[in-house]
């Protein structure tokens, strides 16, 4: 005997999110139509503004999870080598957690895409800039504060701070720009490339953030 599946409103949001998400990611905020969505959700025109209002808060959404999602992930990291025994040095804090950004970004099939959106989100015509704030970059900041202030407690918070930003933007500067640099300097396959910025952000970060200085 045939069962019948019965879609719940849960199941509907989900699968909105989803296919809204893909969409978004392909072509950007302002070329997908609620109808794009909608049909390759297999739901009903109506439904995105039934669960979400419009199209803006369903970008935003899909934006919130993806971006949390990634900053827990980002969190996670840090937090464990910063409390693993015995204890990580920032070395390898640092290290690791500048080589899972590359990867994220470069090794991720979306992860170019991402960046973009995240690019535009913090440019004048992004309509979440409080999302990339609020959901990436604070939680992913106040982690790695802690973090190097654990191994290095003499350091001011607002020394620390300032690195913490310095080392974030290495790390965007060198995704974006990778097609740039390599016009001077022949920088090898992803990997590679992975492996030779990852060493010199890490060492370039940990002269500026210091030991004994900025107390």
């Amino acid at each position: 005997m045939a069962m019948t599946t019965f879609h719940t409103e849960k199941d509907t949001k989900s699968t909105l999110l989803d296919c809204a998400e893909r969409l978004f990611l392909v072509k950007g905020f302002e070329a997908v139509s609620v109808r794009e969505i909608t049909d390759a959700a297999g739901a009903n025109v109506a439904a995105v503004n039934y669960y979400f209002a419009s199209k803006t808060l369903l970008y935003r959404a899909c934006l919130e999870r993806r971006l949390a999602k990634i900053a827990c992930q980002r969190v996670a990291l840090i937090e464990r080598f910063s409390n693993q025994e015995p204890p990580s040095t920032l070395q390898e804090i640092i290290s690791a957690f500048v080589r899972e950004s590359f990867e994220e970004m470069l090794l991720n099939p979306d992860g170019g895409r991402l960046l973009q959106i995240i690019y535009r989100e913090m440019s004048p015509a992004g309509v979440a800039s409080d999302l990339v704030t609020d959901e990436l970059i604070a939680p992913i900041h106040k982690a790695l504060l802690k973090a190097i202030r654990k191994v290095r407690p003499q350091l001011s918070e607002k020394h620390v701070s300032r690195c913490v930003s310095s080392l974030s933007g290495q790390i965007l500067h060198f995704i974006r720009f990778r097609d740039v640099i390599n016009s001077f300097v022949e920088t090898g396959s992803e990997i590679e490339y992975i492996d030779q910025v990852t060493q010199h952000i890490t060492d370039f970060s940990l002269r500026g953030i210091g030991s004994q200085q900025h107390v």
